[in-house]
């Protein structure tokens, strides 16, 4: 009978159908803690303080009551922007936004590959979304002890993304600290290194391409960073209320979060060129931070053709600035601090960055020098130097759970993903970090 076939059919294609391979790497496994939820509240530019870049905080959260109105979850984006991610990449990549083929052909096109990117129907899972509407908050922060001591104060961590980033990059790694208590901060710089950022004035700014040939000057990465890390600490001191202004700089969240937090237990974390920003920062005001977490840090430039080969930031290594073309040997902008970083840290690096013989070399040092700075008190944890098997620069970052597995498969290498399992390379950073984060 049709009856008896339909549950014959059922039957046989159900067992089928259960043993389907998700589409996509799900991080659920990353996202364990004590947190019922991660709140996550956009802070864009404010007009009516400059000073502060864009943040995305992500918090441990609550619902507000037992029987909470819905929860909206976390995009990987802000305001699930895709396209305006998207053409920002594109301006790097193909074609520069100034151009007629941008306007007429790229940024049309990358719109229309935003409506069907994977990522854009995709949320962060155990994360509800706070809006800046002060009194519309759906959860409330609830602080944990993720600290050594047991003590109600609460560490807060600082976070930069890498360059052509965007700060939205890293949001399972911030969401996973958050699950665990830690509040996390990622900065959105505008200081060009970024593919593209929003400005106060309601404009936006696409990254700047660097000259090439002779009128290279190392001057401008230099600077870069040197803006950047004063973006970082600015931001730093306004989350903590030592620095004030701004439209949202008393809204309920970080009315919560404020009075809470330590300021001693502040935490100097970021990727990539992220890394050489905190590590500028942590260098400048050297008691402001207590700790560091580099994700493959980018701690040397080599640009031999033109004679300029140095460690970067410098005044993390207690070098001065390079100048002219003489393999650093002449120096200007001399800094006050010859000691550099100082502060206990953990460089964890993918195994593509381990190959560049000079770049590891100068990661190696700085970590030696800390040590060694470090060396007459035994009760300052030993930073170390972890790489991570068969991974590239791009495992540090969000693109493996943005696409199916199916494309990862095709276009890893392009990605710059390496060989290593998208999620047990982010479980082995995660796991490090936290070991890392329990000394303190």
């Amino acid at each position: 009978s049709i009856i008896s076939s339909v549950a014959a059919l059922r039957s046989t294609t159900t067992p089928t159908i259960m043993k389907v391979a998700p589409l996509f790497h799900s991080p659920h496994r990353l996202l364990v803690g004590d947190a019922p939820l991660v709140g996550v509240l956009d802070l864009p530019s404010s007009a009516s303080n400059y000073e502060r870049p864009p943040i995305r905080l992500f918090f441990p959260a609550t619902t507000v009551s037992p029987k909470p109105r819905r929860v909206k979850q976390a995009r990987y984006f802000v305001n699930n922007r895709v396209a305006y991610v998207l053409q920002g990449f594109a301006h790097i990549a193909l074609a520069r936004h100034t151009t007629k083929l941008y306007r007429f052909i790229v940024r049309p096109l990358m719109w229309m590959v935003s409506l069907f990117f994977p990522v854009r129907f995709l949320k962060i899972p155990d994360t509800a979304l706070v809006t800046t509407k002060k009194d519309d908050s759906p959860v409330r922060y609830a602080p944990l002890n993720n600290n050594s001591n047991k003590t109600k104060s609460q560490s807060l961590i600082m976070f930069s993304h890498g360059l052509t980033g965007t700060g939205e990059e890293n949001a399972l790694f911030c969401t996973a600290l958050a699950k665990r208590g830690y509040v996390v901060a990622c900065i959105h710089h505008r200081d060009g290194s970024s593919s593209r950022v929003p400005m106060p004035d309601g404009t936006c700014k696409f990254y700047e391409h660097l000259p090439n040939g002779d009128d290279y000057s190392p001057n401008h990465r230099l600077e870069q960073v040197s803006f950047r890390a004063k973006e970082f600490l600015y931001a730093t001191k306004w989350l903590l209320g030592e620095e004030q202004g701004g439209d949202d700089y008393d809204h309920p969240i970080l009315q919560q979060i404020r009075p809470k937090l330590d300021t001693k237990k502040v935490i100097a974390s970021g990727f990539s060129y992220g890394s050489t920003t905190c590590s500028l920062a942590a260098t400048v005001e050297k008691n402001r931070f207590q700790c560091a977490v580099f994700l493959d840090g980018w701690f040397h430039v080599d640009y031999s053709s033109k004679g300029y080969l140095y460690n970067f930031p410098p005044e993390a290594f207690g070098e001065d600035w390079p100048n002219g073309a003489n393999n650093g040997n002449e120096r200007s902008h001399v800094i006050e601090n010859k000691e550099g970083l100082t502060i206990p840290s953990i460089f964890i690096n993918s195994a593509q960055f381990e190959g560049y013989e000079k770049l590891y070399a100068a990661t190696t040092t700085l970590a030696n020098n800390i040590n060694s700075h470090n060396k007459h008190d035994s009760t300052i944890p030993e930073s170390k130097l972890h790489v991570i098997p068969n991974t590239k620069h791009q495992n540090f970052c969000d693109v493996g759970f943005w696409l199916p597995k199916v494309l990862l498969r095709r276009l890893g290498k392009l990605l710059a993903l390496g060989d290593a399992d998208v999620l047990e390379a982010s479980e082995n950073i995660l796991d490090l970090t936290l070991k890392f984060l329990k000394q303190f």
